[in-house]
């Protein structure tokens, strides 16, 4: 070979290898002499998930682990919940991994090189950064169901739920449509929707603003728009879940049928709730609202739901809630409950 040609090849080399250098990958070795690579998502419930670009995600039974370790690093609980690690996994004998980083304590953060028991580790996450690049989530659930009979019952529940984190900034869009009809008859009608605009001052505390509107057109109540600002605390949300709740002072207007409308001020809680079990198989989650009026002869306002889900894949699920309606203190009130399951499909 030329003398010439050696530098251009070494080059050449060196750029091919440049992608391969820069990837990461955890590790998990398995006691039945497997390994496998990827991404560590989540520790919880005795449940490994592993996100592979070969196979999704995969679920672990932990008691298989013989070792494993971690490119970058987790959040890691042990056994006892006292102690809490922001630390690498470094692979280590048959049934045990060692932990460099800190362990974080109430007042002081230490530097820890340890070698511990998988046994002992209860809990791992992955680190959510605080600011971080645009991203942008959704779902949308459906249940449908028709019966035909001496009655004809038709019964329609369509919800959206979407998220644009940037930055600072989080937005949130949701909407509903319900039906229920019984031959000829409507029992149920309404849609509603709903924008919130959180920007976060600090990792946990958040500003919001809120904007929400609901229609009926069976209930005596037919319209109820709100608009509502205040302070929020995000107190967790990692792999295993999140929840956060707010407080805001609102702007209520109501609209019946009579063509009688009534403004009002209010106070209002709002909570936001999600976690998840088994590998993220089973997903238990509740959202709403309660508003308590300073001036109105509307007493108070419950919006809010509660549910359970069966991821049967990372896009796919099935879902069991309950709903519920309330506007109490009028002679013309709503007093409504929903119950629905069906379909859920997320992005």
């Amino acid at each position: 070979m030329p003398h010439s040609s050696l530098p251009r090849l070494l080059a050449t080399t060196a750029l091919c290898l440049l992608p391969f250098a820069g990837a990461q990958a955890d590790t998990v070795w398995l006691k039945n002499g497997d390994r496998l690579t990827g991404t560590i998502e989540s520790l919880d419930g005795g449940k490994l998930l592993l996100k592979t670009a070969y196979g999704g995600g995969i679920k672990i039974d932990f008691a298989q682990v013989k070792t494993l370790q971690s490119d970058t690093d987790l959040v890691i609980s042990d056994e006892s919940l006292d102690h809490d690690y922001r630390a690498k996994l470094v692979a280590a004998d048959a049934g045990s991994v060692t932990l460099n980083g800190i362990e974080r304590g109430e007042e002081t953060n230490r530097p820890v090189n340890d070698q511990v028991k998988l046994a002992s580790v209860n809990r791992v996450v992955r680190p959510r950064p605080f600011l971080n690049e645009a991203t942008f989530k959704g779902r949308v659930d459906l249940s449908a169901n028709q019966k035909f009979a001496s009655t004809n019952t038709k019964d329609y529940t369509l919800q959206l739920n979407t998220e644009l984190r940037d930055g600072r900034w989080r937005q949130r869009f949701g909407a509903d449509y319900t039906r229920s009809q019984e031959n000829d008859t409507v029992s149920t009608y309404n849609y509603g929707g709903g924008y919130t605009l959180d920007y976060f001052m600090s990792k946990r505390a958040f500003w919001q603003g809120r904007l929400a509107y609901r229609r009926d057109f069976v209930e005596d109540l037919s319209r109820q728009i709100t608009v509502g600002t205040g302070p929020g605390y995000q107190f967790w949300d990692n792999a295993l879940g999140a929840f956060s709740m707010s407080a805001l002072v609102n702007r209520v207007n109501y609209q019946y049928k009579t063509d009688e409308t009534e403004n009002a001020f209010a106070a209002g809680l709002g909570w936001d709730y999600v976690r998840y079990f088994s590998g993220k198989d089973v997903e238990l989650y509740t959202r709403g609202e309660v508003l308590r009026s300073f001036n109105s002869k509307t007493n108070y306002t419950i919006d809010g739901e509660i549910g359970t889900r069966y991821n049967l894949n990372s896009m796919i699920s099935l879902y069991l809630k309950y709903a519920r309606h309330q506007v109490t203190g009028s002679a013309e009130g709503v007093n409504q409950s929903i119950y629905s399951t069906g379909l859920g499909v997320k992005w």
